[in-house]
This record gives C-alpha cells, sequence and structure tokens, in this order.
C-alpha cells in the first residue's frame, strides 16, 4: 500500500496546497492521501495558530469533493510538540508494509537537519519535494538523496502568510482559499482585520 502524507500548519489552508496535494495523486498514484495539520510545533514555540479544530474545518471544506483525499488529526491530540518522526513511526507501525510518502515544500526540505530526528524522517519516507519556481532541489547535508522525489508544480505564489495579510487589510481571499474556506474564515472571524 502506498500512503501519502501531507503535514503542516494549514492555517489556512490554500488553493496552492491544494495544487501540491492534486500533483500529488496525480504523480504518486497513493492508495491513501491523508492531510495532517500539525500540533504544537517545537521548531516555531512563539507561534499562535488558529485552533485545531478550526484548521481541521477549513481543510474539509478545502478538500470537499475529492474523495481520495482524508484529514487525520492525531498530531492535534499529541501532547507537548508534534514531531514528524513520531507520526511516521506510528504509520509504520501500524501498516509494516507501507509505502510511506511525505509530502514537503522546498523551504522544510533545506532545513530538514534540524528536525528532530530528520535520519528516521528520511529512512521511513521518501519525501516529495516541491522545488520553488525556477530553483533546483539541493539535498541537505547527511540526507540521502535517493529517499527524494521532486514533483514540479505550476508556478502557485501563495502563501498562508499572504491570505492572513490579506485577511488583515480587509482583501478578498477567496481566490486564495476557494469559496468555503473564505466564508468559514468570515463566519469564524478568524485572523482579524487590522483597524
Amino acid at each position: 500500500m502506498k500512503l501519502a502524507l501531507f503535514g503542516g500548519s494549514f492555517d489556512p489552508p490554500h488553493l496552492g496546497h491544494l495544487a501540491f496535494a492534486r500533483l500529488a495523486l496525480d504523480a504518486l498514484a497513493p492508495d491513501r492521501f491523508l492531510w495532517m495539520p500539525a500540533g504544537r510545533q517545537w521548531q516555531k514555540p512563539d507561534q499562535v495558530m488558529a485552533a485545531g479544530e478550526h484548521r481541521v474545518q477549513m481543510l474539509q471544506r478545502l478538500i470537499a469533493g475529492e474523495p481520495r483525499f482524508a484529514v487525520d488529526d492525531r498530531e492535534l491530540h499529541r501532547r507537548g510538540p508534534s514531531f514528524t518522526a513520531d507520526t511516521l513511526n506510528e504509520f509504520a507501525q501500524q501498516d509494516p508494509g507501507a509505502e510511506l510518502m511525505f509530502l514537503i515544500g522546498q523551504d522544510q526540505y533545506a532545513r530538514l537537519p534540524t528536525w528532530y530526528r530528520a535520519e528516521t524522517v528520511a529512512a521511513l519516507a521518501t519525501l516529495v519535494v516541491v522545488p520553488r519556481a525556477g530553483e533546483a532541489v539541493v539535498t541537505p547535508p547527511g540526507m540521502p538523496a535517493h529517499r527524494l522525489q521532486v514533483l514540479d508544480l505550476p508556478n502557485t505564489p501563495i502563501s498562508s502568510t499572504a491570505v492572513r495579510d490579506a485577511i488583515a487589510h480587509g482583501d478578498d481571499i477567496s481566490p486564495l482559499v476557494g469559496a468555503d474556506v473564505a466564508s468559514y474564515i468570515d463566519s469564524h472571524r478568524l485572523y482579524g482585520k487590522k483597524p
């Protein structure tokens, strides 16, 4: 069985995330594809995120209509910091024969050696990386290049930071996150506008 895992803050999830996931569905043909919103991120202890239940609800709206997608919220229920190595270990124990693929952005991939038990992450899963437009993906020192798969995604210059900034300035975010996610953010007054 091939299991694709897409982890991240998803604060909020946006159409760039969705484009990456759809590309991975087509290119990797996984049997299951799980979106995993992060719990408390140990490398960003001061980062304030929307509550986990809001991020799950936004993900559900973003992926609605694609039956091959599902949300896995296990990291939100973990006490203390959330480590990718622990999550991958859980999946490896649950399905010992499964082929694990972990989707990651180029920026995160470049910082992989700083992750908790990075060697475990690289040993347990093929790392699926989307490069920034026009940039080559370089394997970080100490990471095995043979556990890497690069997917070229047409340029989608959207970030969660840009979405939050647009909300703060009162801009329409529907083109960035889709109408359903935009409506959820508005109805729950997430992220807030600047006075």
